[in-house]
């Protein structure tokens, strides 16, 4: 055992930093395709180590109760484990930056912290066999910590570097002292004339889908399309763009394979241009791809007028912006669970975070666990349908406040009250409302006219008055408000509205 040990101690500490040494200058050259193959399993092999040190570590802590003592006896052969893999993913790792795709001093500390996670362990070994159990313990711990401090800048490796804490909400943001999350809104162009064609309108196309695969730390082909310089000296495949050809860029022609192609970019798994990014990418690079010009500095034809229109007045445009946002879609058992419950759940479309959801079952009102489990997919769903739904003694409709990303909303003959209608003021996204036969009143009025994106609502058989419809119609011109002149069982879905059956408050 302890000629393993030294044997493996003297690996670590003299060939690995060998062989890295000698591949910063055979990153730069041609490296045989063999060894790169190889170097691609070290995503695979580098799960091993992490489940074999935390494992040892585990069963050290546990064996320090009576009941688990029995788990000490296997501690050495586990952590033996973890040593010789951690051996086989470092070498992997070796050969995976060989490619260049991976450079800069993330690549370095994952390098350093990945060794230092292998010495430490091999030192905690030797320590285990000499039975120096409080030394063997520290640098046990410290191999543990360095594990997690290198499997987090290799996931900032592959994903980017904002990978873990993309979602993490603001409450423990501000606990750890990190800044609020960032806006995942494209910054609003307030004056279109006067705006950069690439400041403005590329870049948030490519850092938001580009730059996790080509920035400093991670080149894939060679190429980084986080600085300008970067688009035009272009990767492996020659430059990315050529100014005034369109057709001729490879940016473009990558962006516009089929999806499971395996050049396709952004790669299949990843969010794909939209086809107005696409339009906009195409018209920049045949506009001789400015990095300086304004808007009104190049010909802007009318098929790109009308998508730069939609960004500057994105109340007009016929997809809400809501679905640029990037979110994290709702679970498998989340979704199981309200169908269980008797709710319909579906994506609004086939490569969307975002749901529709409808409650089916009428006659059985809404209870509390039911409105507990339909507020765990608050943000993922855009179509709320709550038609006819009753709701259990000592439930209210205040659970709305958390659905701020409803675009439509159905609440017709419920028994929602003014007070309740509160709760949508902060749906900022809502466009479609219908409130047909309820009780509500002009008391509602006030905190409806918040709903600055609203374009169609449902008064008929409310209590709202004709002056109220008419302070609502001000405060949104553009609302219509279908007030009176249907069936009492008339109940339309937004999409099959239309011109011929909208009646105005007069």
């Amino acid at each position: 055992m302890r000629k393993t040990v030294y044997l493996l101690l003297i690996f670590q500490l003299i060939t690995i930093p060998i062989l890295y040494a000698q591949g910063v200058g055979a990153a730069a050259e041609e490296t045989s395709d063999l060894w790169l193959f190889i170097g691609r399993f070290h995503p695979l092999i580098v799960h091993l180590p992490i489940g074999f040190i935390m494992l040892a570590f585990l069963m050290e802590v546990m064996a320090r109760w009576p009941k688990f003592k029995h788990l000490e006896q296997s501690v050495s052969f586990v952590l033996t484990l973890g040593i010789l893999s951690s051996v086989g993913a470092a070498v992997f790792g070796y050969l995976l930056s060989l490619s260049g795709e991976y450079q800069g001093s993330t690549l370095d500390w994952h390098l350093w912290l990945g060794l230092s996670t292998l010495g430490f362990a091999i030192i905690a070994l030797v320590l285990k066999v000499k039975q120096a159990n409080t030394a063997y313990f520290t640098f046990l711990s410290a191999s543990v910590i360095c594990l997690t401090l290198t499997g987090h800048l290799g996931g900032n490796l592959t994903h980017g570097s904002d990978y873990l804490v993309r979602y993490m909400p603001n409450s423990l943001r501000a606990m750890t002292g990190m800044p609020p999350k960032p806006e995942s809104k494209r910054k609003p162009i307030t004056n279109l004339e006067e705006a950069i064609v690439f400041d403005d309108l590329i870049k948030p196309i490519t850092d938001n889908s580009c730059e996790s695969c080509h920035n400093a730390e991670k080149t894939k082909g060679n190429l980084r399309l986080d600085t300008k310089e970067g688009f035009l000296k272009g990767g492996e495949n020659g430059p990315s763009l050529v100014p005034g050809q369109a057709a001729h860029s490879e940016l473009i022609k990558r962006v516009k394979l089929p999806k499971d192609h395996e050049d396709v970019m952004p790669p299949e798994g990843k969010k794909p241009l939209t086809k107005e990014e696409i339009a906009l990418l195409e018209w920049w690079i045949n506009n001789d791809a400015s990095f300086d010009k304004k808007i009104a500095e190049v010909e802007v034809p009318d098929d790109i007028k009308e998508i730069l229109d939609a960004l500057v007045n994105p109340q007009q445009s016929s997809l809400s912006p809501l679905y640029a946002m990037e979110i994290k879609p709702a679970s498998k058992d989340e979704v199981e669970t309200l169908k269980d419950m008797g709710f319909s759940v579906s994506p609004i479309s086939a490569e969307s975070p975002f749901i529709q959801v409808s409650y089916l079952i009428s006659g059985q009102p809404l209870n509390e666990e039911s409105i507990k489990a339909l507020k765990k997919v608050a943000k993922q769903t855009t179509w709320l349908n709550l038609g006819k739904a009753a709701l259990a003694d000592g439930q209210k409709f205040t659970f709305l406040k958390d659905f701020n990303h409803l675009t439509q909303l159905h609440l017709e003959k419920t028994a929602i009250t003014d007070e309740e209608v509160k709760n949508l003021v902060q749906m900022e996204f809502l466009e479609y409302l219908n409130l047909y036969n309820t009780a509500i009143t002009d008391k509602s009025v006030e905190p409806l006219t918040a709903l600055k994106r609203l374009r169609k609502i449902y008064l008929w058989e409310t209590q709202v008055s004709e002056d109220g419809k008419s302070s609502l119609q001000k405060a949104i011109p553009e609302l219509a408000i279908i007030a009176d002149g249907l069936p009492q069982n008339f109940d339309v879905p937004l999409d099959s509205l239309n011109d011929s059956t909208v009646i105005a408050a007069k």
